[in-house]
């Protein structure tokens, strides 16, 4: 099943808290994240049918309207499949034998999220996670695992899509059994 995801990010806490109340009150969505981000800001990840989510991001556009709430991030991301949505910041355990591995790092979690679609429906390999709010630049990171050739094809094409938030994208073939039993992120 397809779901639509809105991502709000806010340069401060109790705005974020007060959003927060006001979607458990007011939207019927499902509130996927929602946490603390370095320095000082707070995130909110909701998913919900496109009809719900919309509604929620036409109330923040109106929200963003009076000054005080003016820097407010909202971002809709429409027909992310549900699994997907279960791998947001979602713990590793890999199997004995990881064939290849990729990484790709964003400077921000929604391009992570958009990119961890994208892949979803254009390539054969398995996402593992998709890390959002990583240090203190909230990057976004996307985990995946395949064999070689399709993890290699993937990364590359993603670094050819000039996405500007692409901070890295590599493949590690045949990762060692040490690195992925003390593998962290």
């Amino acid at each position: 099943m397809r779901k639509s995801l809105i991502l709000l990010e806010f340069k401060n806490i109790s705005t974020g808290f007060l959003v927060f109340d006001e979607i458990t009150k007011n939207f019927n969505v499902s509130v996927e994240i929602s946490k603390l981000l370095c320095p000082g800001r707070y995130m909110i990840i909701c998913s919900g049918n496109q009809g719900e989510i919309e509604s929620l991001r036409k109330y923040i556009v109106t929200l963003k309207e009076q000054d005080e709430y003016k820097y407010i991030s909202e971002e809709l991301v429409s027909g992310v499949n549900e699994d997907l949505i279960k791998k947001l910041n979602k713990t590793i355990k890999f199997s004995e034998k990881v064939r290849s591995l990729g990484m790709l790092e964003f400077s921000n979690t929604i391009q992570a999220i958009k990119i961890a679609d994208f892949i979803e429906d254009e390539s054969p390999v398995e996402i593992l996670t998709i890390k959002i709010g990583v240090g203190m630049c909230n990057k976004g990171v996307v985990l995946f695992e395949g064999d070689t050739s399709a993890v290699k094809n993937i990364v590359l094409k993603v670094k050819s899509l000039k996405i500007k938030e692409l901070i890295m994208g590599t493949n590690i073939n045949s990762p060692n059994e040490d690195f992925l039993s003390n593998f962290h992120l």
